[in-house]
């Protein structure tokens, strides 16, 4: 009996030999049986096929053993059209293990900067949670990979900007404007090469993104569709996306290779998201430095010629004229981001934030490119149609917001107190000519809602009458002690801690020109 079991055994293990005969090296991992249905390699569903091709090679049996040559020749077709390599099939192997593939990738780092290509796409996709709220804007997560962003994540983007909601197809027009570089830019074997090499992720995860990118093409076809119709209803509609180009050209040749500028906005990305201590540190010196810099070199004084801030209309003065002028600058748009979400309770982050927020702003070539079509004049043949923008663009450093205004003087003194410094305005007396002496007649002017009589008035003699209209002492931020003395003047925007901040500065009370704008010299 025991000699019949030794012989059976052999037998086993002979035909367990025959069978494992031509299994490829990718196949140690898979943990699947081999209860599947040859039918399926035709099958509609890309899921079932992919499966169905990894187990027939790694489970063959007698059936895909007998058809072995065609399911080798269908494997290899499809992997082409997959962009995988024969070892890539490892991936499809931990894809046929895994009942529920539904589980997105997990995000491998905080640092946005040493994000995988993965990553990207999570982060495109997904966006980030904070304070109990998520940011999902899919334009400005593009951007912040700028100019590193890779293929996943540019298929995170085109997967995002190409989903049509129920709403007539001009009112995407804006969005697939934006996007339409991104489509003419992927780049299906650089697809390819970048997610065989992000191994910080699950394998069944990878052939899932793979799958993604195949249904693309149809995607875009579809796509390609949409857009003739808007074009069909009124070939105005075109120059948004010319607008779309010039934006994204503008954005190329003034940050595209600003090393510096791309790597300090990135870091406070990586700080607004992440809460990462590593890229808070030493924000406020380098946000405040590079604010600076571009102020020196883009702002000029004759923005704010002949600007004063009134003292009954604080929301008519100088931050309410040059607000929208300065935030109109792209280098002035770019380094507001860093700044506000480095530096949030300074006045000038509220001066930034107020005005940037109308704006989508320069942190990308696509945030640019919204930006020009937000300035493109584009008059359709309907009188009563209009470009519809979209509504729920939001910045990261977003905020809620009061009227913005400023208010000023020119200095009698300047003392430092506690952590603050007390400026004391000059005496401002405004004259007005007023009646000085009247009389009332008996001819009735009006009769009050209560019942009450008026009676015409007359003004006997017109005079000069003086007003004090100086403002209360101000409270401003230690760090303008060196720029604020007797005799000049100044306008400042409010803070929630620490003082307010200095809009600008003029040497005197008569110069017409500022030299200090936000702290950085002017000309």
């Amino acid at each position: 009996m025991n000699k019949l079991v030794a012989v059976g055994a052999v037998a086993w293990l002979c035909h367990m030999a025959s069978a494992s005969a031509g299994v490829p090296d990718w196949c140690k991992d898979a943990s699947f049986d081999d209860r599947y249905d040859l039918k399926d390699l035709s099958s509609q569903d890309i899921d079932n096929v992919v499966s169905t091709y990894a187990m027939a090679a790694c489970k063959p049996t007698a059936e895909a053993e007998a058809n072995k040559a065609n399911i080798d020749k269908g494997r290899a077709a499809w992997g082409k059209k997959l962009g995988m390599t024969d070892g890539d099939w490892a991936d499809a192997v931990a894809y046929a293990n895994v009942d529920e593939r539904s589980s997105d990738p997990q995000l491998s780092t905080k640092d946005i900067a040493k994000m995988t290509p993965i990553d990207q796409y999570v982060a495109v996709r997904e966006g980030f949670s904070e304070n109990g709220s998520r940011f999902e804007n899919p334009v400005y997560l593009a951007d912040m990979f700028e100019p590193n962003l890779t293929e996943l994540g540019r298929l995170a983007f085109i997967e995002e900007c190409t989903q049509t909601p129920r709403m007539e197809m001009h009112d995407h027009a804006v969005p697939f404007a934006i996007c339409q570089a991104d489509i003419d830019a992927f780049d299906a074997a650089k697809f390819a090469t970048q997610i065989r090499t992000s191994n910080a992720h699950k394998p069944e995860q990878k052939m899932r993104l793979r799958i993604q990118a195949y249904k693309l093409p149809a995607l875009l076809k579809e796509h390609a569709e949409n857009i003739k119709k808007i074009y069909a209803k009124d070939e105005a509609y075109k120059k948004l996306w010319d607008a779309a180009k010039k934006g994204r050209a503008e954005w190329a040749t003034t940050f595209g290779g600003n090393k510096a500028l791309l790597d300090l906005a990135q870091r406070m990305d990586t700080y607004k998201f992440t809460k990462s201590r590593k890229a808070f540190e030493g924000c406020d010196k380098d946000t405040t430095a590079a604010l600076n810099a571009a102020i020196t070199a883009k702002v000029s004084a004759s923005m704010f010629k002949e600007q004063q801030d009134i003292r009954k209309d604080p929301f008519a003065g100088v931050a309410t004229v040059v607000g929208p002028l300065m935030l109109d600058i792209p280098e002035i748009a770019f380094v507001a981001g860093p700044y506000i979400i480095c530096q949030p309770e300074r006045g000038t982050a509220e001066f930034l934030s107020y005005y940037i927020d109308k704006v989508p702003g320069m942190r990308g070539p696509r945030g640019a490119a919204f930006t020009a079509i937000t300035k493109e004049k584009v008059v359709l043949d309907d009188m009563d149609a209009k470009i519809s923008y979209p509504s729920d663009w939001n910045h990261p450093f977003s905020a809620s917001h009061g009227a913005m205004g400023s208010a000023g003087g020119t200095i009698k003194s300047v003392k430092a107190e506690d952590d603050m410094l007390t400026v004391e305005l000059e005496k401002l007396i405004v004259k007005r000519k007023e009646c000085v002496q009247s009389h009332r007649t008996n001819r009735l002017a009006r009769i009050n809602r209560d019942g009450s009589l008026d009676y015409e008035l007359i003004c006997d003699k017109m005079g000069i009458v003086s007003y004090d209209e100086t403002w209360a002492p101000f409270k401003i931020n230690k760090a303008y002690a060196s720029q604020l003395k007797k005799g000049v003047r100044f306008s400042s925007v409010r803070a929630d801690k620490g003082g307010a901040d200095i809009l600008a500065v003029w040497p005197s009370k008569t110069a017409p020109l500022p030299t200090l704008v936000l702290g950085a010299p002017v000309k």
